[in-house]
């Protein structure tokens, strides 16, 4: 038995170190790391690519923003230019600086254009290209002769304004009488606002019918008595009595003809003449005896 018997210290069975005097001249297998595909330079020239594109892409995405921004900035200074009056101004932005082009009238004007420009938030700088043209010299007549003008400007427009006021729509009445229509309501209300906002006019309201009459005069006393009724709408809403006057024309003024439906519906009508300061406004026709007779104006309403 002893002879089977392994010495503990043989190496065929175990390895136990140097320490035993065993091994030294062998060495452990290292393991390697295991490498990149393709090789390490490859890979840093891809991610160089990834890096490229990237910025690339992101810086593209900030010059669409900023563009974006600055449309929205071109918008912003063009609607202060309508607000404030300029209409005319045109505005371009480019690198956040507004460029003003187009035409004014006075240099006052292209400096306002400047100064809203540049309360607008976001504009850090301005560009006047705004065209002013020169100033035109007024020709002085030599002639001294002053024109025969009927009016004064001032009075032209004001009758004007009057008679805008009381022809939308215009004041109608029911047939052959005096009775307002309610259409004709609103106008009265614009006419009265008119006249308090007036308070040194004086009116003359004149009535007219187109020439259908039974009787000769009835047409002259039934456009009085319209244009009283007109005057009677007015003082109720608070117009003073000594600024109206009335007068009835009758058929003796027609502004068409008074053969067809609607030529005489135009004659049929209510005016305003503005008297300046003195003035009596127009006179009554004298009655016309030899008018020939046609329908009822009572039926066509006169």
């Amino acid at each position: 038995m002893t002879g089977m018997m392994r010495d503990p210290r043989s190496g065929r069975s175990r390895d136990f170190g140097p320490a035993f005097g065993m091994g030294r001249g062998l060495r452990q297998p290292r393991h390697r790391r295991p490498g990149l595909p393709g090789g390490t330079a490859t890979w840093l020239v891809g991610l160089l690519v990834v890096a490229f594109f990237a910025v690339v892409i992101l810086g593209g995405d900030g010059q669409a923003e900023d563009r974006a921004t600055e449309q929205d900035l071109n918008a912003a200074v063009q609607g202060a230019m309508v607000q404030a009056g300029l209409p005319t101004v045109e505005v371009r932005v480019v690198d956040w600086t507004v460029v003003l082009e187009g035409r004014v009238a006075t240099a006052d004007l292209k400096e306002a254009a400047e100064r809203v420009a540049y309360a607008q938030a976001g504009v850090v700088g301005v560009q006047n290209r705004l065209y002013v043209p020169p100033p035109v010299e007024a020709v002085v007549p030599t002639s001294t002769t002053v024109p025969d003008l009927p009016a004064s400007l001032r009075d032209l427009v004001l009758q004007a304004r009057l008679s805008a006021v009381a022809a939308h729509p215009p004041i109608q009445f029911e047939s052959g009488g005096d009775r307002i229509t309610l259409e004709s309501v609103p106008t009265l209300d614009r006419l009265a606002a008119f006249l308090l906002f007036e308070p040194a006019l004086r009116v003359q309201i004149i009535g007219h019918t187109d020439s259908d009459e039974k009787n000769p005069g009835d047409n002259l006393r039934l456009s009085a008595v319209r244009a009283d009724a007109v005057r009677t709408q007015l003082l109720a809403r608070g117009v003073e009595p000594e600024r109206l006057v009335t007068l009835g024309m009758g058929h003796a003024d027609p502004i068409a003809d008074n053969i067809t439906k609607t030529g005489k519906a135009a004659n049929r009508r209510i005016e305003f003449l503005m008297l300046r300061p003195g003035e009596t406004g127009l006179t009554a026709p004298a009655p016309d005896a030899d008018a020939p007779e046609g329908s009822d104006g009572a039926a066509e309403g006169g």
